[in-house]
C-alpha cells in the first residue's frame, strides 16, 4: 500500500508522526507525492503484483492519472472514493491518537468545500465501522 501522507513525510526527512509544515502542503509538493505513490504502485502493478494507493484523490485530474498508469501497466483498475459525513470525518480526526496523517479538524472542514468533479470511481459508503466499510468496498469491487 503506498499513502500520500507518509510519501509526502519521506520526501521532507521526517518520521511518519512528526507533522509537516504547512508549506508542504502547497499544490506542487502534492503534485509530487501523487507521481511518487503512482509510480510505485505502476512499478508494483507491471511486476505482477496488486497495489493500493491511499490518498484523497479529489481532484479529476490525480483519479486520471491513476487510471492511466493502471492502462498502461496492463492491469485491472478498482478506484474506490470513500465517503463520509462531516460530521462522522471530523469525530474520527478528533479521536486520533498516533497516526501518519497530519489532517485535523481544519482540514476536514477545507475537505468539505474541494470541488472533486464528476467522480466516476465506486463511491463507498464510509460512515460505519471499519468492518462495515470493508465490507462496502468489496461489495464494490464485485460489481
Amino acid at each position: 500500500m503506498f499513502r500520500s501522507d507518509v510519501e509526502r513525510k519521506v520526501l521532507y526527512g521526517i518520521g511518519e508522526h512528526e507533522r509537516l509544515p504547512s508549506a508542504s502542503y502547497r499544490a506542487e509538493v502534492s503534485e509530487q507525492v501523487y507521481r511518487i505513490i503512482i509510480d510505485k504502485a505502476t512499478r508494483v502493478a507491471r511486476a505482477g503484483h496488486s497495489a493500493i494507493v491511499d490518498a484523497v484523490f479529489a481532484r479529476a485530474e490525480e483519479r486520471a492519472a491513476a487510471e492511466a498508469a493502471a492502462a498502461a501497466a496492463g492491469v485491472e483498475f478498482r478506484g474506490l472514493f470513500l465517503v463520509a459525513d462531516l460530521a462522522t470525518r471530523l469525530q474520527r480526526v478528533t479521536g486520533r491518537a498516533v497516526d501518519a496523517s497530519d489532517a485535523d479538524a481544519e482540514v476536514v472542514r477545507k475537505q468539505e468545500g474541494l470541488v472533486t468533479g464528476a467522480v466516476t470511481w465506486s463511491r463507498v459508503d464510509a460512515v460505519g465501522s471499519p468492518e462495515q466499510t470493508l465490507a462496502n468496498a468489496r461489495t464494490a469491487i464485485r460489481e
